[in-house]
């Protein structure tokens, strides 16, 4: 299964592990390529496309490192870290966003597997190569408060809130009739009089609809003038070079045949993600984001094994707060994320992530003004 990169390392240092799984775990770094990588991801029931080599590869700019942890020759956990250095630091940052994966759709759920996974994330990043390590673990309603539990017994600090911490989320679970009970009152009133606009929505898979979002997408952004990512990226991981099973999916809404609304969704594992939306002026009136929502939930309620649909988070925007808050409804969770995780082996570490999360604030800072 491994190609190409170094081989795999045994791990010598996995306290949280029974002595006989110690012993059958090997760390693997850098040693697959990068389709190899996506297809070890979609084997996985905590996949997210932050972990995936088709979207961090361009949104890292290549300052990634990937490491696998084995059982024989099969990947029962694995991460994807960005690095970021500064000049004049040989120590850095390695940041972990919504990961390690670590739930193999073939397997019950093991915490000793997620404490083996950051045992061996520790060993690497911190020990071997000096830096301070920032784990975000990926919001799920049942496994986030479990892999907060482990980070806090491995002595992470939580030294900075997360600037969107509500995550909505949609539980899939639910037949129509119950989901439509579960949803807001106010949500249900915008729902019917967008129905009643006859919106066609529809799976959208041609190049010609990709550009078609584009534009769409570059409109909207343009009017509102907000910063964001950009709709080319995530679409063209859509190509046949992404496996099936972490190919994102774009859904578009059209009234008398001109696109007016559409979204981006991930499938990963047992959940879905809202990844990018945009819109016409026409929509908001129209209640058009509305129906697209409704259809994308009745979609993905029968997509098998896909429990929760991940909304994301608020963004600070009262409007948006109430439109996921309603939507997850009375059914749905609201995972309120602790903030981002960090492990440090040496002072320079701990250092050189201050010095980089002080740009990145005054970054934000420039860019929000």
């Amino acid at each position: 299964m491994l190609s190409g990169g170094g081989a795999a390392a045994p791990l010598h240092r996995i306290e949280s592990a029974g002595s006989h799984r110690a012993s059958a775990l090997t760390c693997a770094v850098d040693s697959v390529s990068d389709t190899t990588w996506d297809s070890i991801v979609g084997d996985f029931a905590d996949a997210h496309h932050e972990q995936t080599s088709y979207f961090s590869a361009k949104a890292w700019n290549g300052r990634g490192s990937k490491l696998l942890l084995l059982d024989g020759d099969r990947p029962v956990a694995g991460a994807r870290v960005a690095i970021f250095a500064l000049p004049g630091f040989k120590s850095g940052l390695a940041h972990l966003k919504f990961g390690p994966f670590w739930r193999r759709r073939d397997r019950a759920p093991d915490a000793e597997v997620y404490r083996a996974a950051i045992a061996a994330l520790v060993e690497e990043f911190c020990v071997r190569r000096g830096h301070c390590l920032t784990v975000m673990p990926r919001p799920h309603p049942e496994f986030y408060p479990i892999e907060c539990e482990v980070l806090a017994e491995r002595q992470f600090a939580v030294r900075r809130a997360v600037s969107d911490p509500n995550r909505y989320l949609v539980d899939l679970s639910l037949g129509e009739d119950a989901q439509l009970r579960s949803l807001d009152q106010k949500w249900r009133y915008n729902l019917r009089r967008a129905m009643a606009e006859n919106i066609d929505i529809r799976l959208c898979d041609s190049e010609t609809d990709g550009e078609t979002f584009r534009a769409l997408h570059r409109s909207m952004v343009a009017r509102k003038n907000f910063p964001g990512p950009k709709a080319d990226h995530l679409l063209a991981a859509g190509g046949a070079d992404v496996p099936a099973m972490v190919r994102p999916q774009l859904i578009m809404g059209f009234r008398n045949g001109q696109p007016i609304v559409g979204a981006v969704v991930g499938l990963f594992g047992d959940s879905a993600s809202y990844m990018l939306g945009a819109s016409a002026p026409e929509a908001l009136a129209l209640n058009a984001g509305y129906a697209l929502q409704w259809w994308i939930v009745r979609w993905l309620s029968g997509q098998g094994g896909v429990r929760w649909y991940d909304l994301g988070g608020e963004a600070g925007e009262r409007g948006l707060r109430q439109f996921k808050k309603g939507l997850a409804g009375k059914s749905g969770a609201v995972v309120a994320m602790r903030g981002e995780h960090d492990c440090w082996a040496n002072p320079s570490g701990r250092i050189a992530a201050d010095l980089i999360y002080a740009v990145r604030a005054a970054q934000r800072a420039v860019r929000w003004r």
